[in-house]
């Protein structure tokens, strides 16, 4: 039995090299491609100007981390930075398209009561 395993085992080590080598160069491929899709989207930062200049209150901070989560979850686009400081909290959001997610972000910061001290711009295209 023992002499069945050692006939198997070079061919075991040829399928191992012939599928680490086969896909080497079509995973980089989807990697390649995953990275210039992720570097076509389009930042979006939205800052909130808070009523007090001093550090965001802890309600304050729970209502970003709530519109973060909306946003996220109503597909407008990932949040990928977060900030607070002296009378401002902001995040960055990534988005597909600008023409549909900045008209769905100020709905929904209307719809928190924030649009009046918030600010959209884009960062990058």
């Amino acid at each position: 039995m023992a002499e069945a395993g050692a006939k198997c085992a070079p061919l075991v080590l040829l399928i191992a090299i012939t599928l680490l080598f086969g896909c080497r160069g079509e995973t980089a491929d989807v990697v390649k491609r995953t990275i210039a899709e992720t570097r076509q989207k389009t930042r979006v930062e939205v800052q909130i100007r808070l009523e007090k200049s001093d550090l965001p209150a802890p309600e304050e901070l729970d209502q970003q981390r709530k519109m973060e989560s909306q946003i996220e979850q109503q597909h407008i686009g990932s949040v990928v930075k977060s900030e607070s400081g002296v009378g401002y909290y902001d995040f960055t959001v990534e988005v597909d398209d600008t023409t549909t997610a900045i008209p769905r972000l100020r709905t929904l910061l209307a719809n928190a009561g924030l649009l009046a001290r918030s600010t959209i711009k884009i960062v990058s295209p």
